[in-house]
């Protein structure tokens, strides 16, 4: 049986912080795609960082209308509770991605940058 290689995850960078004390330089990125969106996270100096990407749903809460509290001080120091909104109707398979854009750029002036990652994790 001939294995099909998949095709990378394109992500939004949605928050990246600068280096520091916690939480170190801190990356965050979203795979739109309704309820099978991914989230990733780096963490750490590039050389050493650590990092992982879970299914969106892991980042809400049980209901699914807010944050998991476990990611609350990730949130806080990357400063990206605007996000949160969006991450909620994209778990309820809403196509909000034109949205994060605008409502990003509205935040930095730049559109967040784009990034493919292979699948991985839960």
């Amino acid at each position: 049986m001939k294995k099909t290689k998949r095709r990378p995850l394109r992500f939004l960078v949605i928050a990246r912080t600068a280096p520091g004390h916690h939480p170190h330089p801190m990356e965050m990125a979203v795979h739109p795609a309704g309820a099978a969106s991914r989230f990733s996270i780096s963490v750490g100096p590039h050389p050493v960082n650590a990092g992982g990407q879970v299914p969106l749903s892991a980042v809400l809460d049980e209901s699914r209308t807010g944050l998991n509290p476990l990611w609350e001080k990730d949130f806080d120091a990357a400063e990206l509770h605007w996000a949160v909104p969006y991450l909620v109707r994209l778990q309820a398979g809403e196509d909000v991605t034109d949205e994060i854009v605008a409502a990003y750029t509205a935040r930095h002036g730049e559109a967040p940058a784009r990034m493919f990652q292979d699948r991985y994790g839960v």
